[in-house]
């Protein structure tokens, strides 16, 4: 890749500059143009022209970025080139009213790897430039550009779309060691594996590639710092440090001090998600009379930046981008904040909490081993004050929300190549005869010894209990509230008659999560999920949307070509929860929906699962 030093105006570039201030002109760049000849830093600034030219290309965007600043772009492409090239210098150019042409600004290329190859009369490669320089007075900077150019870099952009889609429709190759896929045939019930995911089987298989095997359970106190990694001496599932630990290098000679931590600290079990890109290409999808459901599509994800592919939005929160996220190990218990001297974990769901929002101090949301999730049993745990527990701990503390639950499911789709988690992992906490009465979620943490590896233990009690790569109860056991997106139904469902073919409104945000509500933050995402209840068979999809796994047709069977139910009954603002409880059977699963709550409902089949964002440093 690239990488250029920064922009050095020259001498005569800073004396057009002097003029421009005192009234004698305006500043037209004219021209880029590219030089095979290695300079040294200290010499651009006396620089009057390149030697070793090789190319140039007329402006096709000015851009004024504030007062003193303009982006200057451009594009080259090799059609005209009969031998190659290395694209060591760059130089700027712009009119002087007295000098005419001059050399404005020059910038070199330091990693040696910019190499523009000939033309061989098939492979056209281009290059697309942007220059940031300092003019002194932007509002006297010529915006006129060569309409030329325009269609030149535009060419160049539109050739770089269509490769990045004829490529991910023809299918990347296990030559791309660092894209993995599948696709899914609805229709036929068939799933096949993609470029470098084909002859990986899941858990080993996926252990060296970031965004699967980096999941890590780990313990994050209230303020964001990770205190320990599962297998490490001090690791912690009690909610509490047990020892004291220092993350400090042992030769630091000055340790810091936000690396230590006393016994007794606060931290909840979370695990680490490292960023990832995603692609998704529909190879078929079927109109409905709202909207476009799945008939064949192709999933992809890769560790790193691909052209064409997308940074997983788990990893974007209000404009930030997110080198990692932290989703909750266990389902969510209470921190009473009036409970003993101080605090307490309440463990077996029986207390009332205090739903004040109070950071800091307050009740909290909580994600600990040994402990009966917390439910609407005996506590008003709506999703609204599941949300304000969930912020009581603290900056960037949220309850599960739609992008990391999407970033989940986009994981476990590729790796096992099914949507179907209960028969590759296991059937989860599921086949229990309710007894329409109490909460009946068993106690978190029967995987605490499966550690950061995917699969299933019998506990105690003789129940299947699941985690993913970390994540426990994904499916089954309890519900979950998922924050983050609200659906408005027609006000005409009502669940007592055939709505066939009738579809809501479904509204999504990374931030500034509300309830009953599509206005900004929240975005109308085009999905539009199916009225009614069943298994699903093919799901919403819209371009802008396309990580989002929300039902469009409930037609399959509890294996195929899906696997999990879906309910949509009501008219109305509706809440979404995920995952199946307890006696749902087959019925449960990593893409269930429950869309009949109402943002004033709180019952014993439902709780929470915490998520922290890291904060700007």
């Amino acid at each position: 890749m690239a990488e250029f030093s920064k922009l050095v105006i020259t001498n005569k570039g800073q004396a057009l500059i002097a003029k421009m201030i005192a009234g004698e002109g305006n500043i037209d760049f004219t021209k880029i143009s590219t030089s095979s000849t290695q300079y040294e830093v200290d010499d651009l600034e006396a620089l009057t022209a390149l030697t070793g030219v090789k190319q140039t290309s007329l402006i096709s965007k000015v851009t004024r970025t504030n007062d003193v600043a303009i982006k200057v772009e451009a594009a080259f492409t090799n059609t005209d080139l009969t031998a190659g090239y290395y694209m060591r210098t760059l130089g700027l150019y712009a009119v002087d009213p007295d000098e005419g042409e001059i050399l404005y600004a020059v910038t070199i290329e330091t990693s040696g790897n910019c190499y523009m190859p000939p033309y061989n009369g098939v492979t056209v490669s281009g290059a697309y430039v942007q220059l940031v320089t300092t003019v002194g007075n932007a509002d006297s900077v010529s915006l006129e550009v060569d309409q030329a150019a325009v269609a030149t870099i535009g060419d160049i952009q539109e050739l770089q779309k269509q490769i990045s889609d004829l490529q991910a429709f023809v299918g990347y190759t296990d030559d791309d060691d660092d894209i993995f896929g599948v696709e899914v045939d609805f229709v036929n019930k068939k799933f096949t594996r993609l470029a470098a995911a084909v002859n990986r089987t899941p858990g080993e298989g996926f252990d060296d590639i970031p965004c699967f095997g980096g999941r890590k359970r780990c313990n994050v106190t209230d303020d964001g710092r990770v205190a320990a990694y599962y297998g490490e001496a001090g690791f912690s599932t009690t909610g509490k440090l047990t020892q004291a630990i220092d993350r400090n290098p042992e030769e630091a000679e000055e340790p810091d001090s936000s690396l230590q931590f006393a016994s007794g600290t606060v931290v909840q079990t979370m695990v680490e998600q490292p960023k990832f890109y995603y692609k998704v290409v529909p190879l078929l999808v079927e109109n409905t009379a709202k909207g476009q459901i799945t008939r064949k599509i192709r999933y992809y994800v890769s560790p790193t930046a691909k052209a064409g592919f997308k940074l997983h939005p788990a990893f974007i929160s209000n404009g930030r981008q997110l080198e990692k996220i932290y989703l909750a190990a266990f389902e969510g218990c209470l921190w009473d904040a009036s409970a003993g001297t101080g605090g307490a974990y309440i463990l077996d769901d029986a207390q009332v909490a205090s739903f004040t929002s109070a950071v800091g101090t307050g009740d909290k949301l909580s994600s600990i081993a040994n402990a009966k999730p917390m439910s609407g049993l005996t506590q008003s745990l709506t999703r609204a004050n599941a949300r304000i527990i969930a912020r009581n701990r603290g900056a960037g503390w949220e309850q599960s929300y739609a992008a990391t639950v999407g970033a989940s499911q986009i994981l476990m789709l590729i790796e096992y190549a099914s949507f179907d988690m209960q028969s590759k992992i296991g059937s989860g906490v599921s086949g229990k005869t309710d007894d329409t009465t109490n909460n009946m979620a068993e106690n978190t943490g029967a995987t605490v010894t499966l550690g950061n590896a995917s699969g299933s233990v019998t506990n105690d009690g003789g129940f299947n209990v699941v985690s993913y790569r970390g994540e426990e109860n994904l499916w089954g056991n309890i519900w979950t509230w998922v924050d983050g997106m609200n659906e408005q139904n027609p006000s005409d469902w009502t669940n007592t008659e055939d709505f066939s073919g009738e579809y809501g409104d479904l509204f999504v945000s990374d931030h500034g999560f509300v309830d009953d509500s599509g206005a900004s933050p929240y975005e109308n995402t085009n999905l539009h999920p199916c009225y009614g209840e069943g298994y699903i068979s093919a799901f919403c999809y819209s371009e802008e949307f396309d990580w989002m796994f929300i039902t469009g047709e409930v037609s399959g069977n509890s294996s195929l070509p899906v696997g999990d139910y879906f309910w949509n009954r009501y008219s109305g603002w509706r809440v979404a929860s995920l995952g199946g409880r307890w006696d749902d059977g087959s019925g449960c699963g990593g893409f269930v929906w429950l869309l009949d709550g109402a943002s004033s409902t709180r019952v014993r089949i439902v709780g929470g699962r915490l998520v922290y964002v890291p904060q700007a440093a």
